[in-house]
């Protein structure tokens, strides 16, 4: 290795922990105070560091707060996928109870800074227009495993409302405000009536899309 090697490595390791010196300072004052209300130079403070330091490595505080909420968004990607991979050896309510546990774990990890993003995000998407797209990927891949193919608007319809009433609970069970009961208790009885609902998908599939008898004569 040359001398401008060793040289760049200490660099590089310094760089690295000088943007995550950075990166949990913000995290820690925007949970506390909110985005708004938290300057660079707060951060820089905060991080121990100048502000010319800190702008050697974020262009602004909208940079440091798409690093932050990309971080939040891959760790929740991250969680559902290894939940829907999992998912597709076991029965749609352990699948759904298991993805919705997930979401609520990291989002109360990062209850805070969860909090902070959302205000600072549009009504779309709970806070996270970005996150209801991610999960839709995963939550199409499972609905085709379990269901099979079908018309593509059937798809994208079902797909669409399992991974919003999904997302919009996790995010309520997590941030609250909720029911004086055990959240174990909200997600196992999320999770059977999501699993109710894509049983009856499934049972609708197998006979051909008919109604039911009983549910034909209601409304001739």
């Amino acid at each position: 290795m040359s001398g401008a090697d060793r040289r760049r490595r200490p660099q590089q390791v310094r760089a690295r922990e000088s943007r995550e010196r950075i990166l949990t300072a913000a995290a820690q004052l925007f949970a506390e105070r909110g985005i708004a209300d938290t300057s660079t130079n707060r951060i820089a403070a905060q991080a121990g560091m100048s502000i010319g330091s800190l702008y050697r490595y974020f262009a602004d505080k909208d940079n440091i707060v798409e690093e932050l909420r990309e971080r939040v968004l891959s760790e929740l990607e991250e969680r559902f996928a290894a939940t829907v991979l999992t998912g597709l050896t076991v029965s749609p309510r352990e699948a759904v109870a298991a993805s919705l546990r997930a979401i609520v774990e990291v989002v109360a990890q990062r209850e805070g800074l969860v909090r902070a993003l959302a205000a600072e995000a549009t009504v779309q998407g709970v806070g996270l227009p970005d996150l209801e797209r991610r999960l839709l990927v995963l939550t199409r891949a499972y609905l085709l495993h379990q269901l099979g193919p079908g018309p593509q608007e059937e798809l994208e319809v079902r797909a669409f409302v399992m991974a919003n009433a999904g997302l919009a609970a996790s995010l309520r069970f997590a941030l609250g405000p909720t029911p004086a009961v055990d959240r174990d208790r909200l997600i196992t009885e999320t999770a059977d009536m999501i699993g109710d609902w894509l049983d009856a998908v499934a049972h609708r599939r197998e006979d051909g899309g008919r109604l039911p008898r009983q549910d034909r004569s209601t409304i001739r």
